[in-house]
C-alpha cells in the first residue's frame, strides 16, 4: 500500500468515526466495533458510508423536526385545554357563589323552632359563612353575599320574600368545621327562652336545590 494511501486511511476513518459520533441517534454497536468495521473499509466503501451517513443524518434531522413541531402543537394544545378547563371550573364556581346553579356537597341542616328576627337569622348566616359554608339556604331561599335579611311589618324577608319559622338553614361545605359551627349555634339556642327546640346533622350527601334569578349589571360595567 503506498504511504500516501496509508496516511489517508486512518485520516478518512478518523473522520467517519466523527461522523458517526456528531450524527448517529441511534448506535446499534458499540463504539469499538464501528471502528473494527470501518477499519476493514477500502476509501472507496467509505465514501459510500460517508454519503449514507449523511442521506441518514438529514433523514433523522427532518424526522426531529417534524416531532418537534408535533411535540409543541401537542404542548400548546394540552396547555390551552387545561387553561380552558381551568376557567371552566372558575366560571362553575362563580355561578355556585353567585348562587346561580344547584349545589350538593357535604354539610349540615340546622332547625330551629323559635320566633327568630332578621338578627338572630343573619347572626346564624354569619356563623354559617365563617364555618366554611360555601353554599347556604334559609328557608328554601338561597343566601348569597348581597343577599338581604329584614323585617317588615312583623315579618322576616329574604330579598323581599316573606319568609317564616321554623326555620331550617342548610349549610354546604367542610362538614366537620360545619358540625362544630351548629353543635355551637344550637346550644346556644337552646339557652334562649323563646326557643322551643333547636337541633342540627351532619349530612355527607346534601342538596341546593334553589337558586337566584340572574340580575344583569346596568352600572357596574367593566372599564
Amino acid at each position: 500500500m503506498p504511504a500516501e494511501r496509508r496516511l489517508r486511511t486512518p485520516l478518512v476513518v478518523g473522520v467517519v468515526i466523527l461522523l458517526i459520533t456528531l450524527l448517529a441517534v441511534i448506535q446499534v454497536r458499540s463504539q469499538a466495533e464501528v471502528q473494527r468495521s470501518l477499519l476493514s473499509q477500502d476509501n472507496t466503501s467509505l465514501a459510500f458510508l460517508i454519503d449514507d451517513l449523511h442521506r441518514s443524518n438529514d433523514d433523522l434531522a427532518k424526522q426531529e423536526k417534524a416531532l418537534a413541531s408535533r411535540r409543541d402543537m401537542l404542548s400548546g394544545a394540552g396547555s390551552a385545554a387545561v387553561a380552558n378547563a381551568a376557567l371552566s371550573a372558575e366560571a362553575q364556581n362563580l355561578r355556585i357563589v353567585q348562587g346561580l346553579d344547584p349545589v350538593r356537597g357535604p354539610g349540615v341542616v340546622v332547625t330551629v323552632d323559635a320566633p327568630l328576627n332578621d338578627v338572630d337569622l343573619q347572626d346564624a348566616v354569619n356563623n354559617l359563612h365563617v364555618a366554611g359554608a360555601e353554599a347556604i339556604s334559609l328557608a328554601g331561599r338561597r343566601i348569597v353575599t348581597g343577599t338581604v335579611i329584614e323585617a317588615s311589618g312583623g315579618e322576616v324577608l329574604i330579598d323581599g320574600v316573606g319568609v317564616r319559622g321554623p326555620w331550617t338553614l342548610v349549610a354546604i361545605g367542610d362538614p366537620s368545621r360545619l358540625a362544630t359551627a351548629g353543635d355551637e349555634m344550637t346550644r346556644t339556642l337552646r339557652a334562649d327562652a323563646r326557643v322551643r327546640s333547636a337541633s342540627y346533622r351532619a349530612d355527607p350527601d346534601l342538596t341546593i336545590s334553589s337558586v337566584i334569578r340572574q340580575r344583569p349589571f346596568v352600572y357596574a360595567l367593566a372599564p
